[in-house]
């Protein structure tokens, strides 16, 4: 049980070790995989899915490579406080613009991406949209554009604190039932026997008694002058 307690211990706790980083890790796949769309051009955008996807104004990232003609810096990195006014239009495939609405407060900071969320944008027909960013003139930055960053985080997160609670509740478990001792059995308790050859003549703490000789009363002593027959004499007669 001890050794079941130890695996149990150190394997769920790596488990949530684990789980804890790998959320960390989601969070930032999250981010790196957003589409973004330079200031001042016309990025096309292919949507795979439907849904609710969020536009964030990037303050600080960069762009792996740049297609067409657009002329935009691969990073940037503007004061995040320097919120700029945005000229937006999203374009889907039937040529049809499509509406933005007001986001909620999302923001994200990891792996070298800063943005927060400025507009929503609800996907009815997968495909190719085409999305339009004009500004003021300014420092340079980007509008990325995706999900929420926690997706699939909170799940992981979770996992995470199911797997310590196991760790000390089914490993402590264990370990306290490993350390407890069996209870000692019981001797039976042997006859008193001084000297190895059976019961003693008296209990102890008693005397011992004198040896026996056999006799049962007082020795007899025979009068004088008295023939005594012996037992192992022939009979005799008196003469006639």
């Amino acid at each position: 049980m001890l050794i079941v307690g130890v695996v149990l211990l150190v394997g769920l706790g790596s488990a949530a070790a684990a789980l804890w980083v790998a959320s960390g890790q989601r969070r930032a796949d999250n981010v790196a995989g957003f589409a973004r769309a330079p200031v001042g051009c016309d990025t096309t955008l292919d949507f795979e899915a439907s849904g609710t996807f969020v536009l964030y104004i990037e303050t600080r990232g960069r762009f792996e490579q740049l297609a067409g003609e657009c002329d935009a810096e691969l990073t940037y990195d503007r004061d995040a406080a320097d919120v700029p006014v945005l000229d937006l239009t999203l374009v889907g495939p039937s040529g049809v613009e499509i509406e933005l609405a007001e986001s909620g407060d999302i923001s994200y900071d990891v792996d070298g991406f800063v943005g927060s969320a400025t507009r929503t944008v609800e996907i009815d027909t997968p495909g190719d949209h085409v999305l339009t960013v004009d500004a003021p003139d300014g420092d340079a930055f980007a509008l990325a554009v995706g999900r929420s960053p926690d997706d699939g985080v909170t799940l992981l997160r979770w996992g995470t604190v199911a797997a310590a609670i196991g760790a000390l509740v089914f490993g402590g478990l264990f370990l306290v039932l490993g350390s407890r001792r069996s209870p000692a059995a019981s001797v039976p308790t042997e006859p008193w026997n001084p000297d190895g050859q059976g019961w003693p003549a008296s209990p102890p703490g008693f005397p011992v008694p004198p040896p026996t000789t056999g006799a049962i009363g007082p020795p007899q002593v025979a009068p004088a002058n008295v023939d005594v027959p012996s037992p192992w004499a022939p009979p005799t007669s008196s003469p006639r």
